[in-house]
């Protein structure tokens, strides 16, 4: 199918010149007299491109330009008749793809074929560029709503499974066993937490820090507080706004949950305290910090586990995941585990 070219000039005989010469190059020419006429048959659509004359009586083609916009629909040749540069600058910035100087030689014609077909050529990729890049945000749109579709499944069924555990706790008539199972309840409760996080989040690829680790606290006073009285154990959060990969995060949501879940459980026997839990960064070093301190009743750091020892096997498995160190400070006067680790690029 030939390309639809508007030709707007007022010379009726040039007009008819370029259209016997342009039907040879299989461009179809419907001319348009004026500036006024030819916005109306623009306005009509259909056309591939238009070839613009620059004066008319009244005015000028920089006035068309100005009334389409600097950036048209089609690509518009424009033609002077003119030396003068700052007419095709002027031209260009208007929004025209390319000018062509009208000469009364017979480079002029030939001239004008190339120009038209650089504009339809580069329209032609201007399209399907943006088609490209419709169809990537398309995409992009799709594979983020199947994700966060997926991390809501995912978030839910944990949940549940969390939920039947603590079911099956209640059954059960030996204490450590109970105690194992509420445990494996607050390691998964960690894991669901952050999926909860990514499919509420703009970007699934990293997870903000301090909203996934304050819930995921203020839960393990209510699991552990089915097993143990903490009802006045207070626990206060400072959680710097932090961001990290899903995988490091939900390693540092385990890390977080094994030891707000002993303190709780083991630092203060009258249940009455303070648990401090700190998340910070420092840009200039590149690291990060988890702090949780109490001020109960310490422990020996070399003795072994109250517990199974999974939760000690846990935090050592997380932190090698993190890259982190850990530093473990406890004395009858309560105890400090400060974790550190690099922050990712």
């Amino acid at each position: 199918m030939p390309a639809r070219i508007l030709y707007v000039d007022d010379d009726p005989a040039l007009a008819r010149l370029a259209e016997r010469i342009l039907a040879r190059h299989r461009y179809e020419v419907v001319h348009a007299i004026s500036v006024a006429a030819g916005l109306e048959a623009l306005s009509q659509g259909g056309f591939d491109a238009v070839v613009l004359d620059h004066y008319f009586v009244e005015t000028t083609g920089i006035s068309f330009l100005e009334a389409v916009g600097e950036n048209p629909d089609v690509p518009i040749v424009y033609v002077t008749g003119s030396s003068d540069a700052q007419i095709a600058i002027t031209a260009l910035k208007s929004g025209a793809t390319d000018y062509v100087i009208k000469t009364a030689a017979d480079e002029f014609f030939p001239l004008l074929v190339s120009a038209i077909r650089q504009a339809l050529e580069t329209a032609r990729l201007r399209k399907a560029k943006a088609e490209a890049d419709r169809l990537l945000v398309a995409a992009k749109e799709r594979a983020e709503l199947l994700m966060a579709e997926m991390n809501h499944r995912i978030a839910n069924s944990l949940a549940l499974v969390a939920a039947m555990i603590r079911l099956q706790s209640n059954t059960l008539s030996s204490d450590e066993a109970r105690n194992a199972l509420t445990e494996t309840q607050s390691r998964i409760a960690a894991i669901a937490g952050l999926h909860r996080s990514l499919y509420t989040s703009d970007d699934v690829g990293r997870v903000q820090i301090d909203t996934y680790l304050r819930p995921l606290i203020e839960d393990l006073r209510r699991t552990v507080g089915t097993q143990e009285d903490v009802s006045g154990i207070e626990i206060v959060a400072s959680l710097a706004p932090l961001a990290d990969a899903p995988d490091r995060a939900v390693a540092l949501g385990v890390i977080a949950t094994e030891l707000v879940s002993n303190a709780l459980k083991y630092a203060y026997p009258t249940g009455t305290g303070i648990i401090r839990v700190s998340v910070a960064s420092d840009p200039v070093a590149g690291t990060a910090s988890l702090v949780v301190e109490d001020a109960g009743v310490g422990f020996e750091v070399d003795a072994g586990p109250k517990g199974t020892g999974l939760g000690t096997k846990l935090i050592r498995s997380m932190s090698t995941t993190l890259g982190a160190k850990i530093d473990v400070q406890s004395s009858p006067c309560g105890t400090v585990v400060a974790l550190s680790w690099p922050l990712e690029g």
